[in-house]
């Protein structure tokens, strides 16, 4: 009978201990993410651009909004340039 008993706490020991080991590992990793990911974050958070609009009852608009090929978007420009300026753009139209 003890034998049964040694012969099972040995089998039962691997993975008892892998598991451990495995949870002191993530518990150290996630400290060291928390403490490195905490600042970065507050330094990458985006400014709103400059030419931010608020349109009533539809929300935030970037670009000029009374171009007809303005997305409406706040997060793409105009359909056409997506990333350039309107007072640059050759399709510029105004409604």
């Amino acid at each position: 009978m003890l034998e049964i008993i040694i012969v099972l706490l040995i089998g039962i020991a691997p993975p008892i201990l892998s598991l451990w080991i495995l949870h002191r590992t993530q518990s150290h990793y996630r400290q060291i993410n928390l403490a490195i990911a905490t600042p970065l974050a507050l330094k990458l958070k985006a400014l709103p651009p400059a030419d931010l609009t608020y349109i009533d009852g539809f929300g935030y608009a970037i670009g000029k909004v009374s171009c007809k090929y303005n997305a409406r978007s706040a997060y793409l420009r105009c359909a056409v340039n997506p990333s350039g300026s309107c007072q640059d753009c050759c399709y510029y139209d105004s409604l």
